[in-house]
């Protein structure tokens, strides 16, 4: 008993939260509720009010019946009467009584006087034809018929009952299906909505203002989507221009450690040879010797200084607007500028240079990575050896290749040619040559140019590529045959023994 009484109460428990979670259901149950009430109070209405309404219709058919008759028998002899008193009382089913003119009973057929007590009803005063004796018809509608009614209509309630109850289920169910479907609908898609889920739209969309509001919360949809779709990409960039800043700072921070532990030996030589001349010990009594190193070391510090400077001042420039750039003429003029670099290694140099190739950048960060690159293909070739530059365009991109015959690369070392203070030809001892900021500083330049470019090792010699993305603007028309020649011209100040031979 207790285990049943335990199940009972759980499963008005879960119909209880099932009934509150349930707006359908809520909807059935009124709607079902009041179905039955109206259609109870409707049949109750029907069953009381019937049997008056029958009555009051009866009454007046029979008056109407009974004033017919009155004219038929004002129109017949007393012996013509019987049958149509008894074709009246046949059809319409009421009592016919007649009393004389003093109000006494008489019988309907003889005309004699009777007895019978006579409730009052209809009465009708006529006299036969031909007679001059005054009778009255007295008229009772009888009760049978009411009766019968009632009757039946009590004989037919758990029928109508029955399909009172039928009809307010299915009707119930179907209104409130009608009517709560769309809003459920709705329900969902918002809670899709609060989701996230953006794909699921409110497909009522209908004119009234059930379909104004699924368009609503359909425009909703949208607009929160293109919202957070906006949110997300705004939120995704800024991460990624927080990691680029942090990653950016952190190379900062490595870099300027290196600086300091990089400027530590050259300030210790120099510091250890003024401090052994000052003291006139042993080999350092050559002050002319030692002073000339010093003075050396601090040339090369002061190049490094000046290196550093240029970092600063790429890290500094690297949001500024952008120019229009002639890479042609600038490689061109950075050439040139190698010229003595390139006779004193007696350099044979093939150029071979499109004109007015134009990109844009910062056109002095830019020189002075084509010549560190330029400047370290020549510095790294043996003497007399071929390099070789090419600048051609490439539908919307700008590619350059400078490669120097004669020269190798050890694979352990190219990964970091690009890295800050990396040598590769480190001395055993002294101050290294070069300070190894050169193509670190090429590289922060071309990348924020967006430049791809890298260094590989081909099978005469070494090869660096970079790819420029070129602008949209129209080229000048220039002959190459000219631009080589200019290029000719900047470099004929050469030994004519070394002199470049140009394709």
């Amino acid at each position: 008993m207790k285990t049943a009484l335990k199940r009972f109460a759980a499963w008005v428990t879960n119909y209880k939260k099932k009934l509150n979670g349930s707006l359908t259901i809520k909807t059935y149950l009124v709607l079902l509720a009041l179905l039955l009430v109206i259609c109870s109070i409707t049949y109750m209405l029907i069953s009381l009010f019937l049997p008056f309404m029958n009555e009051g219709q009866s009454r007046s058919e029979l008056n109407t019946q009974s004033k017919a008759l009155v004219e038929q028998l004002r129109r017949c002899h007393t012996y013509e009467s019987g049958k149509l008193f008894a074709g009246f009382m046949q059809v319409t089913g009421a009592d016919l009584y007649l009393l004389d003119e003093k109000y006494k009973p008489v019988d309907l057929f003889t005309f004699t006087i009777t007895h019978k007590t006579i409730e009052p009803g209809l009465e009708y005063p006529f006299r036969f034809i031909g007679s001059e004796k005054e009778y009255i018809l007295v008229v009772h509608l009888s009760t049978a018929r009411s009766e019968e009614i009632n009757h039946a209509l009590r004989r037919s309630l758990p029928w109508i009952g029955g399909l009172i109850l039928l009809i307010s289920l299915f009707g119930a169910f179907f209104i409130s299906r009608y009517a709560t479907r769309p809003i459920v609908r709705m329900s969902k898609t918002a809670a899709n909505i609060a989701d996230l889920d953006f794909s699921w739209y409110c497909p009522d969309l209908r004119e009234d203002e059930i379909g104004v509001l699924a368009k609503s919360i359909n425009e909703l949809s949208d607009k929160l989507n293109t919202a957070l779709s906006s949110l997300r990409r705004q939120n995704s960039s800024l991460e990624n221009e927080i990691a680029l800043e942090k990653e950016r700072e952190r190379k900062r921070m490595l870099f300027f450690s290196a600086v300091s532990h990089e400027l530590k030996t050259p300030i210790a030589i120099v510091i250890g040879q003024l401090e052994g001349m000052q003291a006139g010990i042993g080999v350092y009594k050559d002050r002319s010797k030692y002073i000339a190193r010093s003075a050396d070391i601090l040339r090369s510090l002061d190049g490094f200084i000046k290196e550093i400077i240029s970092v600063s001042y790429i890290d500094i420039s690297e949001k500024k607007v952008q120019t229009p750039v002639d890479l042609s003429d600038l490689l061109e003029t950075v050439l040139g500028d190698s010229n003595t670099l390139m006779d004193a290694r007696t350099i044979q140099l093939h150029i071979e240079i499109e004109p007015a190739i134009i990109i844009l950048g910062d056109a002095v960060l830019l020189k002075k990575a084509l010549k560190n690159v330029i400047d370290n293909a020549v510095l790294h070739s043996p003497m007399g050896s071929p390099v070789s530059v090419w600048l051609m365009s490439k539908e919307d991109k700008a590619e350059l290749t400078i490669a120097n015959g004669g020269a190798h690369i050890a694979k352990e070392h190219l990964p970091h040619l690009f890295d800050a203070f990396y040598r590769g030809d480190r001395h055993t001892g002294g101050y290294p040559q070069g300070s190894g900021l050169g193509l670190y500083i090429t590289r922060i330049i071309l990348e924020s140019h967006q430049v791809i470019h890298s260094i590989k090792n081909q099978d005469d010699g070494v090869q660096f590529t970079a790819l420029f993305q070129a602008a949209k603007t129209p080229h000048k028309k220039h002959n190459t045959s000219s631009c080589l020649q200019k290029v000719s011209d900047k470099i004929d100040g050469r030994n004519p023994d070394s002199a470049s031979f140009l394709h």
